[in-house]
């Protein structure tokens, strides 16, 4: 039998089980009890740790460099959902925006916080597809076959993959840790690239393989990417069956925020009523010397002392942003810090008069679109509450993502616009525009980047990034604690920043004496 979904090969802990134990994930001492952390981020990682800590009887202290834009810090981080200011029932997701079912802690969390997950996300060939690569156009409808050129592509990457994960799934439970360090070892230094290269595909077979992708659009821009990342994707189901969050995925960080609870301390309580109603500021500084508080200054300048801090802020910010003590962290995992490689991602939203695709023929209208052209993926979405359509002109990585960074957003509009026009030979779109929102992560303010995906040559900074809270590394003794997806092995997921913000919350119950419920 496979492990339960929720254990992952490089971190099989069971944190469903831990989260849904009656008393919390742990216990700490009495004299403890009202103890404040400092938690810098509004993201799902520091407000899940956040939530977890306040409900045992610590108090944590929220920070945010995010801003909404009357100035205030905005909860949610990187699980942004975007409300049309000209209809707020139209929401665009500028960051995380698929839920694979099998990642079992973002599910307990959402079925905790009563947020429905169970429709389909309109991924390529979930739904009806347009394919438009090399200049021509295909057209793909449910369930149909994909075209000869490019389903001889996508037959060499099935004759890749399918062994490896099969072998993966049939290993005896015994075994399966030995066999995920040898597919480690085989992948963690060699490219994307390299191992279709050495499939035999030509490059006209990896081009049209590059743009179709693994199930969730066009995975070219991501040739450079270490293997054993994408290899994990198809191995534990993360591209399969994935969900859309109804009402936006912003709601798993406001439901931390929000949501009140039965706290060992304090009562019936949330963090937004701990916090006085919103975040500190974004911070500044960090200082630890030996045997004292960890102090913590913001930007308004004022200091405070804490005995534990969690750090889920982008790792550039601490190079670029925050002045850290250099012995806050090991020269290993400093270099980790450095190293890591953050991937490069962009968006382009419409707000549309009416969901107009609905009703017809999809060979008639606007479909789910890949392409190699510079819009690269176009997503469509529809609300049960409002006429309003939204679509995701454009959803670009790395490099793609860099070619648009130039134009401004009239410019990247009517780029999108005109290639889509080109592709489908006619205009279907620009007299149902009436709002437009973009977004380029890396120009974001604090965040440096969309998420962590490794280079070959990095599974051991990941290594280190993620041992720096454990309970086995001698990296916590002064209280400072990473977090946030970018150091777990399930960078660029909600999931990997759950397991991180947990991993992290365990870590300050350890330093304060307490005792973890081993799940």
């Amino acid at each position: 039998m496979p492990d339960p979904p929720w254990l992952f090969p490089d971190n099989p802990f069971d944190y469903v089980s831990l989260i849904r134990h009656p008393q919390g994930i742990g216990k700490i001492p009495e004299n403890k009890t009202g103890t404040r952390i400092a938690v810098i981020g509004a993201g799902c990682a520091g407000l899940c740790a956040a939530w977890e800590l306040m409900k045992i009887g610590l108090h944590p202290v929220i920070y945010e460099a995010g801003q909404n834009p009357d100035g205030s810090p905005r909860i949610g981080g990187r699980a942004y959902t975007y409300r049309f200011p000209g209809d707020p029932k139209a929401l665009a997701e500028l960051g995380a925006m698929r839920i694979p079912p099998v990642h079992g802690t973002v599910c307990q969390y959402m079925e905790q916080f009563g947020i429905d997950y169970g429709t389909p996300f309109p991924d390529p060939l979930v739904v009806p597809t347009t394919l438009y690569v090399k200049g021509k156009k295909y057209f793909i409808p449910l369930g149909g076959p994909l075209p000869g050129p490019i389903q001889k592509a996508s037959n060499a990457w099935k004759k890749l993959i399918d062994p490896l994960v099969e072998t993966w799934a049939s290993s005896r439970p015994d075994l399966r840790a030995r066999q995920w360090q040898d597919y480690v070892e085989r992948f963690k230094d060699i490219s994307f690239y390299e191992i279709l290269n050495r499939q035999g595909l030509s490059k006209t077979d990896i081009d049209l393989f590059g743009s179709l992708g693994i199930g969730t659009g066009g995975f070219d821009s991501m040739f450079p990417i270490s293997f054993l990342e994408i290899f994990r994707l198809a191995a534990l189901r993360w591209e399969t069956g994935q969900r859309l969050v109804k009402g936006g995925v912003g709601q798993i960080p406001e439901g931390f925020w929000h949501t009140p609870c039965p706290c060992r301390h304090f009562g019936n309580t949330s963090l937004k009523d701990l916090n006085k109603g919103q975040p500190l500021g974004a911070v500044t500084q960090i200082q630890t010397r030996p045997g004292e508080k960890i102090a913590v200054t913001d930007i308004k300048g004022r200091t405070e002392t804490y005995e534990a801090v969690i750090l889920t802020c982008s790792h550039r910010a601490l190079e670029t942003g925050i002045k850290i003590s250099r012995n806050t962290f090991s020269d290993e995992v400093w270099t980790a810090i450095q190293n890591i490689h953050m991937t490069r991602s962009g968006k382009i939203f419409i707000r549309t008069r009416e969901a107009f695709w609905k009703g017809h023929p999809p060979e008639t209208t606007l479909n789910c679109t890949i392409t190699d052209e510079a819009v690269r993926g176009t997503y469509l979405f529809d609300f049960e509450d409002t006429a309003s359509g939204v679509i995701c002109l454009s959803y670009t990585w790395e490099d793609a993502a860099t070619k648009l960074h130039g134009l401004e957003e009239q410019e990247l509009l009517d780029k999108s616009l005109d290639i889509l026009k080109t592709i489908y030979g006619r205009d279907l779109i620009s007299d149902q525009v009436e709002e437009v929102k973009t977004i380029f992560w890396e120009h974001q303010k604090g965040y440096h980047g969309a998420f962590k995906l490794n280079y070959p040559g990095q599974y051991e900074d990941q290594k280190a990034l993620f041992l720096q809270s454990r309970p086995e590394s001698d990296e916590n003794a002064n209280g400072v604690f990473l977090s946030g997806e970018s150091t777990s092995f399930a960078g660029g997921w909600i999931e990997g920043a759950l397991q991180s913000g947990l991993d992290a919350a365990m870590a300050v119950v350890r330093k304060l004496g307490g005792k973890i419920f081993t799940p």
